[in-house]
């Protein structure tokens, strides 16, 4: 089994691990804290990842290229800690900030202190990835950390009924997660002298990460500007609704983040060393695979939404279900278009990514406001919607026209049609007699049968799925 397989199902193993706990964790404080606590609670964390996002200043971004496409140890030791060092100060500013002026960010000061943690922790996990090293990613960050916050919370309200201080559960959580990655990365680490300040290497790095900086910060923003605009425009009861749907349509991109661990420091690789036809394969056949994977799940959403949020959550939660689907349907785009950005930064293109995630961001803000304030939670999902296919688009284009690249073969529309097809069938059949008797988890059973087996039938997969995994080794 060649090693991206490898990389990649022991990264599946963890994501899907640390999926099943966020399901536990989010329905455990869902039901411990009602529908107004828990999108406070919710609240606190996304601000927790806009900061962060402003205090890694791009190098979670640009470090997994740099040091994918760098051999030497020491220069890599370089990137790492000048990275490192950058980050801490900058959280430093930021958090120092925040306790001066409660009022300027509106949580309470455990998620500002967490911020400096998961700052670091983001970066670590980029590190990983960069000298492609899942295992550690997969142990600390998603078995032994997710693990550690269940257990917090859980030990939390054995001894208390209340919410009052949930958020230190969390920082709990982030701290010995960091304690962690500290440890087992000691060897990475180099003292940083003047002279190394002033190698090519360093300048080049900083050029590459600047733009990524707007990318990231824009990304993140994008992400979860919805819920910072509603929480202007709607109530936390309708919030914490807000909160509970997207979640379970932020399980779609999970796919995406499963194989760009591994995908984007190899295709960073071929495009350097000039292996353009590998690359278009490594692309294509990826964006395949996430496509069928995306399939399942929104085919579950759109046909389960109210069974999967009464499971995942509460029957308080249900009334989301079409904020839920239109939301799910725009990371099934998002998803089945494969790694258009990841793309363009293995491209080193981070400039034209940062120009495309700027004019995304602006339509989708203003959409955002208006459909915010207007239709609410329903609103806000639509812009979303919009803005997803804007990006998307754009990045296609771009790759076309300036670099000549298109990461998509015949096959990319052979599967987009007999995807639109199963799901055809499957609308009608649904709408028989015979469903209406069978347990969701019954009937969910049944399309992902008729799926999968549509998909063998006319050879969708086959052997060449196999095959193509091998072109990872370069």
């Amino acid at each position: 089994m060649s090693s991206l397989a490898k990389g990649s199902l022991l990264i599946a193993a963890g994501t899907l691990y640390k999926i099943l706990l966020t399901i536990l964790i989010d329905k455990y404080l869902a039901t411990h804290l009602g529908v107004e606590d828990f999108g406070k609670f919710k609240y606190g964390i996304t601000i927790v990842l806009l900061l962060s996002t402003l205090c890694t200043l791009g190098f979670n971004s640009s470090i997994i290229r740099s040091l994918a496409i760098q051999h030497s140890f020491d220069k890599r030791k370089i990137l790492i800690s000048l990275s490192l060092v950058l980050t801490a100060i900058m959280t430093f500013l930021v958090v120092s900030l925040g306790l001066m002026a409660p009022s300027l960010f509106g949580v309470d000061s455990p998620f500002l202190y967490a911020t400096v943690f998961f700052s670091l922790n983001t970066l670590y996990a980029s590190i990983y990835s960069g000298m492609e090293r899942p295992k550690l990613k997969v142990f600390i960050n998603d078995i032994f950390g997710f693990s550690a916050y269940l257990l917090f919370i859980w030990v939390y309200f054995q001894f208390f009924d209340q919410s009052v201080h949930i958020a230190q559960i969390y920082l709990a959580y982030v701290v010995i997660v960091f304690v962690f990655n500290l440890l087992v990365t000691k060897s990475y680490y180099k003292k940083i002298k003047a002279i190394d300040l002033k190698r090519k290497l360093i300048k080049e790095y900083t050029s590459y990460t600047m733009p990524l900086f707007g990318v990231s910060v824009l990304i993140i923003l994008s992400a979860n500007l919805d819920k910072v605009v509603l929480n202007f425009f709607v109530s936390e009861e309708q919030l914490g609704i807000y909160y509970s749907v997207f979640n379970i349509s932020n399980l779609l991109p999970l796919i995406l983040t499963i194989l760009v661990f591994m995908y984007l420091p190899r295709m960073s690789r071929f495009l350097q060393k000039g292996k353009k036809i590998k690359a278009t394969l490594l692309s294509s056949y990826s964006s395949k695979w996430t496509m069928i994977m995306a399939s399942v799940f929104f085919g579950a959403i759109f046909f389960y939404g109210k069974e999967i949020i009464g499971l995942l959550y509460t029957n308080d939660f249900v009334s989301g279900v079409k904020v839920l689907q239109i939301l799910a349907f725009g990371q099934w785009i998002n998803v089945s278009l494969g790694f258009t950005g990841q793309n363009l930064l293995a491209l080193g293109d981070s400039k034209r990514q940062l120009y495309i995630r700027l004019f995304s961001f602006t339509i989708g803000l203003i959409l955002l406001y208006f459909g915010a304030k207007y239709y609410g939670n329903l609103g806000a999902s639509i812009s979303i919607l919009a803005a997803l296919i804007c990006s998307n688009l754009l990045q296609i284009v771009v790759l076309k026209k300036i670099h000549n690249f298109v990461g998509y073969r015949r096959q990319n529309f052979f599967t987009l049609g007999i995807v639109v097809l199963i799901g055809l069938f499957l609308s009608y059949l649904h709408k028989s007699t015979f469903f209406e008797n069978l347990h969701f988890v019954v009937s969910m059973s049944i399309d992902l049968v008729i799926f999968v087996s549509v998909l063998f039938m006319v050879n969708v997969i086959g052997k060449k799925d196999l095959k193509v995994l091998k072109i990872s080794e370069g």
